[in-house]
């Protein structure tokens, strides 16, 4: 399974709404689930961003499917990162000419 980082920032529909936010993110994982994608850990964030979830997927394109619905939803804009652990990111590295 491949890791991924979904950043979220609230939209202005989302905000007016924010006091369901608790509630949403049960159902959005559930969500994530029912497209064979894992959420491995969900924070609330005050910095850069307003949530950051880590999730698991087959594929990048599972993943970004997920990441698509989640931004359709209205209430959060998303973005997408593939992370790599150390061992694969040095396969990574490997593979330089």
């Amino acid at each position: 399974m491949n890791t991924y980082f979904i950043t979220e920032d609230v939209t202005r529909e989302g905000m007016m709404s924010i006091d369901e936010a608790p509630e949403r993110a049960k159902g959005v994982v559930a969500f994530a689930a029912s497209m064979n994608v894992t959420v491995e850990e969900f924070y609330y964030c005050i910095a850069n961003f307003d949530f950051v979830m880590k999730v698991t997927a087959e594929d990048d394109e599972t993943a970004a499917a997920f990441c698509m619905a989640v931004r359709r939803t209205g209430n959060v804009t998303a973005k997408l990162t593939r992370a790599f652990t150390p061992d694969e990111w040095g396969a990574i590295v490997a593979k330089l000419p």
